[in-house]
């Protein structure tokens, strides 16, 4: 049987993280847009925010797919991809379900909203030598909550992706015995 491949842009690595980053862009610019800060934005504009989590969803179950050759046929890459978006969900509860911190409180953790990489992003939110409520504080949380979201939706895919690919070339092996015996 041929192998039959779509044929692959050079760049075409790049579209799932230049997607993510204007999803965020889009979504920075509406929050500014309606509060006047960056940071948390009033529950009007909730519709847009879930678009935007689910856009850099999409891409981060995107990203490792043209990176990891053979993993996922062809003709099955959109259920994967579902299947990425989908056991992304854990990772979409923890980014929304998160108490807000008390006025006058201490900073907020990234750690808390993105679990796997908010501790890196902790430590370098604690090196910047900026105030807590300043808008550039604000901005820059807010920036490396979503990058935290995207990685930890790069890295389920992944890990989706070459258990895929171990399962598809065990299923393959067991088929080529069966031929030959």
């Amino acid at each position: 049987m041929q192998n039959i491949s779509l044929p692959r842009r050079r760049l075409s690595p790049a579209i799932p993280p230049l997607v993510a980053v204007a999803a965020c862009t889009a979504w920075a610019l509406v929050a500014v847009t309606v509060s006047g800060t960056p940071g948390p934005a009033p529950p009007s504009v909730l519709p847009v925010f879930i678009l935007a989590i689910l856009t850099i969803a999409v891409a981060g179950a995107a990203t490792p797919l043209p990176l990891i050759k053979g993993a996922v046929p062809i003709r099955r890459q959109r259920q994967a991809m579902l299947v990425a978006v989908a056991a992304s969900f854990p990772f979409v509860a923890a980014l929304l379900i998160n108490p807000d911190r008390w006025p006058g409180g201490s900073a907020p953790l990234i750690a808390g909203r993105v679990p796997v990489f908010g501790w890196l992003f902790d430590g370098v939110m604690g090196v910047l030598p900026l105030g807590v409520d300043t808008p550039a504080y604000k901005l820059a949380f807010s920036a490396l909550t979503d990058l935290g979201f995207y990685l930890e939706c790069v890295l389920i895919a992944a890990v989706i992706y070459v258990a895929l690919r171990i399962v598809a070339g065990q299923g393959i092996r067991r088929e080529d015995r069966v031929e030959e015996g």
